[in-house]
């Protein structure tokens, strides 16, 4: 059940104020402009579609922040202007291993940040007024943290008896979460109340959902990967069963789009429509934990060393190869996808063909959040800004 903590205003200032020498801003130019777009969840939206309408055209990087006393710098969300950036903290002196960051999309500039007492599962959730973050307690629990967006204040705790790896997803109010014993909880963002719980299949079996679910027109869709294996269709009111389909382990998804629901199962990656209809079935040379991406024409998949292009019909568009490392998640920015090209760098490739827009070095390697006027990666200590050159 939640319970609720808040913090006073002044201990929040004073948690701003003790930032001072605990990191360093470096401006690389000018700061970027106001920041309209939003990239609110894992994979930007509530179906996780990790597309936007507009990207930068030439990024240059604007700034770039640096934490002195973190070793790893999890992927941030991006609402109203801010970035709100999960960190693993390491310092001999550090009250909690793991901390929030609020930043300035415009230059980087540290707003506050909080302690987190819990390993975070990917990036927070945004809704209206609230932050969620969904955590690790151990190997048998798990926990979502809520805060409010102006000085980091705690709002509510609600706490999952079971394993927890999969970042929450929110739509209209409500945060969605699954855990490994295949129990989906339903809690309000506002003040953390239960508005429903189910377990799926509490046989011998059992279900275990490792990923984040995702909403869609009223229903969420949830991908298990052990026990009874396959995509569950609920709906996001009740918690009622719409449909199930068998699959193997869901390893990456659901996604959803439009009419299109999109799971991979380590190499192989399925399409069904919006009823549970299988629509096509492609297998890739190799499994690969980066997020798909899906535009109006085509879904993007990173498998080790390629990017394949996949037509909505399953047919194969185009793939692109890179010399040296791993491709990267992809980002689709209107006509084009962006990704990291292995060790080439940041690139941008047509979405029709493949053929590149441009490519910039990049030392980070985190996933790019990206909106019309503005690009954001974590690097493994901090995160940089970029926008048009």
């Amino acid at each position: 059940m939640p319970s609720t903590t808040r913090r006073s205003l002044l201990v929040a200032l004073g948690a701003g104020a003790a930032l001072s020498g605990c990191l360093t801003l470096e401006s690389n130019s000018d700061e970027l402009g106001a920041i309209d777009g939003e990239w609110r969840m894992d994979g930007r939206d509530a179906g996780h579609t990790r597309r936007v309408d507009d990207g930068p055209t030439e990024p240059a990087t604007a700034w770039r922040t640096e934490f002195d006393d973190v070793r790893g710098v999890g992927t941030p969300s991006l609402a109203d202007g801010d970035l709100y950036v999960p960190a693993d903290a390491v310092t001999e002196t550090a009250r909690s291993r793991y901390r929030l960051y609020a930043l300035s999309g415009r230059n980087g500039g540290v707003r506050w940040r909080v302690p987190l007492r819990v390993e975070p599962n990917g990036a927070p959730a945004v809704s209206a007024d609230r932050i969620v973050v969904g955590a690790k307690r151990s190997v048998k629990g798990g926990r979502l943290v809520c805060f409010h967006p102006r000085y980091g204040e705690e709002q509510w705790l609600y706490d999952v008896g079971s394993r927890l790896t999969a970042p929450p997803t929110v739509a209209e109010g409500v945060v969605y979460v699954g855990d490994w014993r295949g129990r989906v909880h339903a809690i309000g963002t506002l003040a953390g109340t239960v508005r429903w719980t189910r377990r799926i299949d509490a046989g011998e079996d059992g279900r275990s959902f490792a990923t984040a679910g995702a909403v869609h027109d009223g229903t969420l869709y949830l991908g298990s990967q052990s026990g009874n294996t396959g995509v569950v269709a609920l709906d996001a009111d009740n918690g009622a069963e719409r449909w199930r389909v068998t699959t193997g382990a869901v390893t990456g998804g659901p996604i959803v789009a439009d009419d299109l629901v999109v799971v991979r199962s380590h190499s192989t990656v399925r399409a069904f429509d919006t009823a549970g209809k299988q629509r096509w079935t492609v297998t890739v040379p190799a499994p690969d934990p980066e997020g798909i991406a899906v535009s109006d024409d085509r879904v993007f998949i990173p498998a080790g060393d390629r990017l394949y292009a996949i037509d909505r019909d399953g047919a194969e568009a185009w793939r692109h190869q890179v010399d040296d490392g791993r491709v990267g998640t992809p980002t689709v920015a209107g006509d084009a996808v962006v990704f990291r090209n292995g060790e080439g760098g940041l690139t941008a490739r047509a979405v029709a063909d493949g053929s590149e827009r441009w490519t910039v070095p990049t030392e980070a390697a985190g996933q790019p959040i990206v909106t019309a006027e503005a690009m954001f990666q974590s690097s493994r200590r901090g995160v940089v800004g970029r926008g048009e050159n």
